[in-house]
């Protein structure tokens, strides 16, 4: 009797476990900000521009929403800004939990995005308050 219950204590903890790792992996819908088939294949001259990051905010927040709607707004509407896309990270081998990626057609499109007056605002009013950690990341094609 005593091995029946120890065995279906052990089941339901399993059972609860892999629950639970499946909940935290399930990407929550609204946070993703879907643009189908924008991440082109890069051509010479193209830079890359990506962002992994973490907010303040709990993944399914609110305020985590409006950040990633607002980044892809004030950001992807730059004229030098192609294929913005915005991403949520599910992977347990990764810290970060958000993604922000885009393509400029030269390094002065980069620059150009750099020094925009939208980008600089954003950057101080919401980038700088809301995100606690972050790693950048640009790419060219390999040739």
């Amino acid at each position: 009797m005593i091995i029946r219950i120890i065995g279906l204590l052990f089941v339901f903890s399993l059972f609860c476990a892999c629950n639970r790792s499946k909940q935290e992996n399930e990407v929550n819908e609204s946070l993703i900000v879907e643009q189908p088939g924008i991440f082109a294949k890069l051509e010479k001259g193209n830079i890359r521009h990506t962002v992994m990051f973490n907010l303040k905010y709990d993944v399914d927040a609110p305020e985590t929403v409006k950040f990633l709607q607002d980044g892809q707004r004030i950001l992807g509407a730059l004229p030098m800004v192609r294929n913005f896309e915005v991403s949520r990270q599910i992977s347990s081998k990764n810290e970060f939990k958000f993604y922000f990626s885009m393509v400029f057609d030269n390094q002065d499109a980069y620059q150009a995005y750099n020094g925009h007056p939208e980008h600089v605002k954003f950057v101080k009013e919401r980038w700088d308050t809301e995100v606690t950690n972050f790693l950048e990341a640009d790419f060219v094609a390999v040739e």
